[in-house]
């Protein structure tokens, strides 16, 4: 018979991970060594501005039983992700949302077993279905980022026009380079520009680094099974706001996030599609009295998150709910 069991709730925060520079494959790529220095960022804003961000939450974590053999685990999640334009080409600004979706699935990674392909349960008079997922990895979670970041190249796919500037938040997961649209990363683990700390952590408020040329491993899955593949890709530094000196003697790269594109297009574009990122970064960054990620989680990004986050539902609902279904089950009615 097979059991599924309630497992300890997802840890909502990363452990704290400290962070460590690495090597750039090339960081000379836009100023010679002699040059590279700071960059005032021109403050020239696109006219249609479209922002994409995808939200994840898991709802219920079990751990899975075949009779008294452990199966493995799973993970029923909620995502949602869209698109909201602001349009400034208009004599008013216009706040439009272009797109908005949300899929929820039961992602597992549980061997020789026959999982119900689907799972139905209802919140009020909504009727909220799960769909099965197998997981070619053992992290589901892992796996659940992956499934996040195809919803929104999908989204990107239905809204992307040679008229607007896209920022998307989260790094680059793919190869293919696009014109007119940049990839914003909040935080990472990593920081390149190794030699050239000094420069960065002096960089100030609406300044950016030169661009550099550097490397990340992807993970793919093709044929059920996932792979690690190398994208290259060009970014920069920005700094979004003016920091507190206590803070940047605390943590001297506060307020900094990082620009990038896949590799691709002439140097000439690279540079233009930096220059118009570090303006949009810069021009809509948050302040600490309305986000603790400020300024990172730029202000459309964060009203984008929020009502993404309202479609997904209730979550105390929507885990009591899941886990009357998961009893049922178990109870054979």
């Amino acid at each position: 018979m097979l059991r599924f069991f309630p497992a300890e709730r997802e840890v909502r925060n990363e452990e704290y991970q400290p962070k460590k520079f690495v090597k750039t494959l090339e960081p000379f790529l836009e100023v010679k060594r002699e040059n590279w220095k700071p960059i005032k960022v021109d403050g020239n804003l696109p006219p249609k501005i479209v922002f994409i961000d995808g939200v994840r939450r898991t709802e219920y974590r079990v751990e899975i039983f075949d009779g008294n053999r452990f199966a493995g685990e799973g993970i029923f999640i909620s995502i949602g992700a869209g698109a909201l334009l602001i349009d400034r080409s208009l004599d008013r600004v216009d706040y439009k949302l272009l797109y908005r979706n949300v899929k929820r699935y039961f992602i597992h990674n549980a061997k020789g077993v026959k999982v119900p392909p689907r799972w139905e349960t209802t919140v009020g008079e909504t009727k909220l279905v799960f769909e099965t997922m197998d997981s070619p990895m053992e992290n589901v979670s892992e796996y659940a980022n992956g499934v996040m970041k195809k919803m929104e190249l999908e989204v990107l796919r239905q809204v992307y026009g040679s008229d607007i500037f896209v920022v998307s938040d989260g790094p680059v997961k793919t190869t293919k380079f696009l014109p007119n649209v940049i990839y914003l990363v909040k935080e990472s683990r990593y920081f390149y520009l190794q030699g050239l700390e000094e420069v960065l952590f002096n960089i100030k408020g609406g300044e950016r680094t030169p661009l550099f040329l550097f490397e990340e491993e992807a993970k793919r899955t093709k044929g059920g099974k996932t792979e690690g593949v190398k994208v290259k890709k060009v970014g920069c530094y920005v700094r979004l706001a003016p920091v507190h000196p206590q803070m940047a003697v605390e943590n001297p790269l506060a307020g900094i996030a990082r620009l990038e594109v896949p590799h691709g297009g002439d140097l000439k574009l690279l540079k233009e599609i930096m220059e118009k990122g570090a303006s949009v970064a810069v021009y809509f960054a948050n302040d600490p009295l309305r986000d603790r990620r400020s300024p990172q989680n730029l202000t459309p990004i964060a009203a984008l998150e929020k009502e993404l986050r309202r479609l997904l539902g209730k979550y105390e609902i929507i885990r009591r709910r899941v886990g009357t279904t998961l009893l049922s089950l178990l109870s054979g009615s």
